[in-house]
């Protein structure tokens, strides 16, 4: 559609509308990726500012996305934050470059109840992780252990806060927002050193003196980032120490405290550590450093507090759907943001808080020589591969969705796919999350009035702005809230109605559908999507070498044969076998109804068959009608029906 005043006006409202729905879900998912927000919301805006430009699908909302959350937190925990950049970067190319070999149809060719069983069960993993989010817990080792440790989560949750007056809340917020930064900022560290050791070392290549020596000027600067914390971490001590009046009880104000020393204790090892040079203990003391602040800020947040701020964001999403339809335009998640945020700054809650630097450039990650070497590509090129497939899955079946909800320019599947490839490629040099084309944001645009490709870069311009502009105002979110609106979201993704249109097609869609969804949460995501597919294919198998006869004898001395499935060559000993069942002078009537398709080695024994018949007295009539949609090469139609010769 050509650009000008109107459409652009109209692109305008709907770029607000966009941005202000994918705000929330850029950090939520970026928390439940377990990567810094800073990732998330910079992936928000390649998505619009480059995608944006070039995308085959025009009202299409690229950024981050929740399917692709538990690809991305199996890879940080295995592999390390490092190696992210370089995933989506190799992910990228391979999208970009299935682009240009247009095999962007190829990506849509998968199973409908494979699709929706991935998508459920990326819900599943969401919600069982997320869950735990919502409290201020920590997820545990994988998706089993998630679900099984929900009731734990809601027992945390019961418990009575034990902070009462509001000066106390208000010392325990300011003290997790102050321990909170400088968490952000030992990840910080430990990404930068962990790009020139990376976790993932290569025993092949030794640690020469030239290589200390190189690594010793990037050392310097990490120093004295090091020390700074040390300076803020004595300083909360000595606050925590002073302030026993703000704990529950002696014991919980000892516990915080001895905390505090132990991050500090941490801390100074960690700086005996950079003197020593010794690449495996540097790395491992920056871990552990990152630990002891976590457990500092475990001692100072509150799981009952954290457990309110989440429901009340859940219900707030629901209450929003019933307010009327011009108030709707703000986004449900956002008002859940909103009303979160004002609660918790109104009444001073002790829980966690959105961390996100001041400068947005500190979350961009370069990708690290080291980090390939040592790493070597054949240990990511699967994670790489599994980003591409599930990205340019889920991208081009929402460009297909999105087609449905409006009637202008349809999708070029190929320059789409080259688009997201090109958008993964710079979130791969920025060391940032990966993208694909969002439902969410994409149906937000079209049901906004959004008109040409215009309101998707906005969105993006939108996001740069407020992030470099209102940065402080994200801090002062808490983390619960964001964590409940994935679990929404997770909810959402296993949709009930999926299964009952699946249904329509037969108990084994619905089969492939729940084992595709167990697989995953049992195993990984990759797992259960090659279950998925070997089900489906196997079906398939089975759909085209299955074939039921049954011959009826009527008492006008005719014959009828029902055949149902497929009468390939294969099944050819079978169909011989009903046909010299049929009586001597027998009028034989096929019927074609229930059959799916029949190949020319059947066809060809029906016809021999039927010369044989006619000798016998009898003889053989079809449908050619519905014999022509079974067999596409049968010849034309003679007629409604006529007599084989």
């Amino acid at each position: 559609m050509p650009m000008n005043a109107a459409t652009f006006k109209k692109d305008l409202m709907a770029s607000i509308v966009v941005f202000l729905v994918a705000l929330p879900l850029c950090m939520g998912i970026a928390i439940a990726s377990g990567v810094p927000v800073a990732a998330g919301l910079i992936t928000g805006i390649v998505g619009g500012l480059v995608v944006g430009w070039i995308a085959g699908c025009p009202l299409q909302v690229s950024g981050p996305a929740a399917g692709l959350t538990v690809i991305i937190l199996d890879l940080v925990n295995e592999f390390g934050l490092e190696t992210l950049g370089i995933v989506v970067l190799m992910g990228g190319l391979m999208q970009a470059a299935a682009g240009m070999l247009r095999m962007g149809q190829w990506f849509r060719a998968v199973s409908p109840a494979v699709v929706r069983g991935m998508l459920a069960g990326i819900g599943v993993l969401i919600i069982g992780s997320q869950f735990h989010v919502m409290v201020d817990d920590k997820p545990k080792g994988n998706g089993i252990e998630n679900l099984i440790t929900i009731p734990q989560a809601v027992l945390k949750s019961l418990t009575l806060p034990g902070v009462q007056s509001q000066e106390s809340r208000e010392f325990r917020r300011d003290m997790l927002q102050e321990v909170g930064e400088i968490h952000r900022r030992q990840q910080d560290l430990e990404e930068l050193v962990a790009e020139v050791y990376p976790h993932i070392h290569n025993p092949e290549i030794e640690y020469t003196e030239e290589r200390r020596d190189q690594a010793r000027e990037s050392m310097q600067s990490f120093v004295e980032k090091q020390e700074e914390i040390q300076q803020d971490l004595e300083a909360a001590a000595a606050r925590m120490q002073e302030m026993d009046q703000h704990f529950a009880t002696p014991e919980r104000a000892v516990d915080a405290a001895t905390a505090a020393q132990a991050a500090l204790e941490q801390n100074r090892t960690a700086l005996a550590a950079f003197e020593s040079g010794e690449p495996t203990d540097i790395l491992a003391e920056q871990d552990k450093s990152v630990a002891a602040v976590q457990g500092l800020l475990d001692q100072l947040k509150n799981h009952h507090f954290a457990a309110q701020v989440g429901v009340l964001s859940i219900l707030t999403i629901v209450v929003w759907q019933f307010v009327p339809k011009s108030l709707r335009v703000i986004p449900g998640p956002l008002v859940a943001v909103c009303v979160a945020t004002v609660v918790a700054t109104v009444f001073a809650l002790p829980v966690l808080y959105v961390e996100i630097p001041d400068n947005l450039w500190e979350g961009v990650h370069l990708p690290s020589l080291a980090v390939i070497q040592e790493s070597g590509l054949g240990a990511l090129i699967p994670a790489a591969i599994l980003v591409a497939v599930v990205a340019s899955a889920e991208t081009l079946l929402c460009a297909t969705a999105v087609d449905q909800l409006h009637t202008g320019s349809r999708t070029n599947y190929d320059r789409e796919l080259f688009a997201q490839g090109v958008g993964n490629t710079v979130c791969g040099v920025l060391g940032v999350l990966p993208m694909t084309g969002v439902i969410v944001r994409s149906s937000a645009n079209v049901h906004a009035g959004g008109q040409t490709r215009a309101s998707a870069i906005l969105h993006g311009l939108w996001l740069l702005l407020f992030v470099a502009v209102f940065g402080f105002l994200l801090r002062q979110i808490p983390t619960a809230c964001l964590a409940a609106i994935l679990v929404y979201t997770g909810f959402k993704l296993v949709n009930i109605k999926d299964i009952r249109k699946l249904a329509l097609y037969g108990k084994s869609e619905v089969f492939i559908y729940f084992a595709t969804v167990v697989t995953i949460v049992a195993t990984d995501l990759l797992t259960g999507v090659l279950v998925g597919i070997a089900l489906a294919a196997a079906k398939l198998l089975y759909t085209f070498s299955h074939l039921d006869t049954r011959l009826d004898t009527e008492v006008d001395g005719k014959c009828r044969l029902h055949l149902n499935g497929a009468a390939t060559f294969v099944r050819l000993p079978i169909l011989a076998s009903e046909l010299e069942r049929v009586p001597d002078g027998c009028e034989l009537h096929v019927d074609f109804q229930e059959l799916q398709y029949i190949d020319h080695a059947c066809l060809e024994l029906m016809m021999n068959w039927a010369k044989q018949h006619e000798k016998a007295g009898g003889k053989l009539v079809i449908d050619w009608e519905s014999l022509h949609g079974r067999f596409q090469a049968g010849g034309k139609s003679n007629g409604a029906a006529r007599q084989a010769s």
